[in-house]
């Protein structure tokens, strides 16, 4: 069965708000951020997509816009 895409969003350490596409589900996305947490001082998302790419390869930035009708 085909995974389905999440869209999560992700605050960093510059606490700006960023929304990530990716096919792993909310716990292991939080066991990934806790693994790159240990590697790294401060998490910025623009580097977290790239690591998360190498467990997700499909895994990237989206833009969320509000659409009204």
């Amino acid at each position: 069965m085909k995974r389905c895409r999440v869209i999560y969003r992700l605050f960093d350490d510059h606490e700006e708000k960023h929304y990530v596409s990716s096919s792993l589900d909310h716990q292991e996305l939080e066991g990934l951020v806790e693994k790159y947490k240990k590697r790294k001082e401060k998490v910025y998302a623009k580097d977290f997509v790239k690591y998360l790419t190498k467990y997700d390869p499909k895994a990237e930035e989206v833009t969320v816009k509000d659409f009204y009708f």
